[in-house]
């Protein structure tokens, strides 16, 4: 039996890790290999999920990392382990940040509120072996996020306003205004959230990734291409965003916004499905990722458009019923 170190889940030898093949592709390897070593004891999934938390104080993309880490334990050994894991990573984090300079703006490491929404999203994916489901849970803690902020603020705008202020304090010639004139402070929350909403979720695929190499070679392809979110969430999503709208237009932005970053998964996962149904190469996605690195507001929107479309038509199916027999 396989037993993840300090934990009483034990996995049958014979499937706790895929033996892996010589010749197979190298970079697939080094990933299965840093996998295999943060799965190989508490510990080091511990250090590995507090140090990228902390190198993402000063590189923020690293907070991603740190996340995918939580969720690999949890997709592998449940929600217990995992939050043993974050209760230890946090407090080793916590320890370590209260000793480095402070940051204006960042009372605490952003990858902690990175890691309850990933480890919930992970358990769901866990039990229902259903990325779309996983989505379901993003979006609710999404939308519970979007609500508990504008609750407790007030006033999102005088909020994040006040916030910028701290966190541009200490840099030379920077303000608040340029974010005034361009509308970009009323639309703050929104973009936070879309920020919040890609990062989870970005995580919980990466963490998705390594559990397959890990464990089922193939599997992540197949899985992420059937990504698909149900018609009636697309419907209460405009309900919901349409209610909203008649009372708090900010609110209303913060929820489509949030909405929009769900369904460019969707889309990015119908355009994945249709290359992989049609025997074509990935390297044919590359202009949709420079799209979404180069011009963001347009990719976003396409895909999340996309998306959306798919839950009515289907496009990965009818590319099916259209092939010859």
């Amino acid at each position: 039996m396989f037993r993840f170190k300090g934990s009483s889940v034990e996995i049958p030898a014979a499937i706790a890790y895929h033996p892996w093949k010589p010749g197979n592709d190298g970079r697939e390897k080094r990933v299965y290999e840093f996998a295999a070593f943060i799965m190989g004891a508490r510990w080091r999934a511990v250090v590995l999920a507090s140090l990228f938390a902390l190198t993402g104080v000063y590189f923020v993309p690293m907070v991603i990392l740190s996340a995918a880490v939580i969720a690999l334990v949890t997709l592998r050994n449940g929600w217990l382990e995992g939050i043993v894991i974050f209760i230890a990573a946090a407090v080793v984090t916590l320890g370590i940040f209260m000793a480095l300079p402070p940051r204006p703006g960042f009372p605490f490491p952003l990858a902690i509120v990175l890691w309850p929404p990933v480890m919930v999203a992970a358990e769901v994916l866990r039990r229902t072996y259903s990325q779309g489901f996983a989505l379901l849970a993003v979006a609710a803690f999404m939308l519970a996020y979007v609500a508990v902020v504008h609750s407790l603020t007030g006033d999102v705008v005088a909020f994040w306003e006040q916030w910028l202020q701290q966190a541009v304090a200490n840099v030379k010639g920077a303000t608040v205004e340029g974010f005034k004139h361009d509308g970009t402070l009323r639309l703050f929350n929104g973009l936070v959230a879309m920020l919040y909403t890609a990062s989870v979720v970005s995580a919980l695929l990466l963490a998705r990734w390594w559990q397959a190499i890990l464990y089922n070679p193939g599997g992540f392809q197949k899985e992420f291409c059937q990504l698909r979110l149900p018609r009636s969430m697309l419907l209460g999503a405009v309900l919901l965003i349409w209610l909203a709208g008649t009372v708090n237009k900010i609110l209303m932005v913060d929820l489509l916004m949030v909405a929009m970053m769900i369904y460019l998964f969707q889309g990015l996962a119908v355009l994945h499905g249709m290359l992989v149904k049609q025997g074509l190469t990935g390297f044919l996605m590359v202009p949709v990722y420079g799209l979404l690195l180069f011009m963001p507001q347009y990719g976003v929107m396409g895909l999340a458009l996309l998306g959306a479309i798919d839950t009515f038509i289907d496009f990965r199916r009818r590319i099916e019923a259209d092939k010859p027999s």
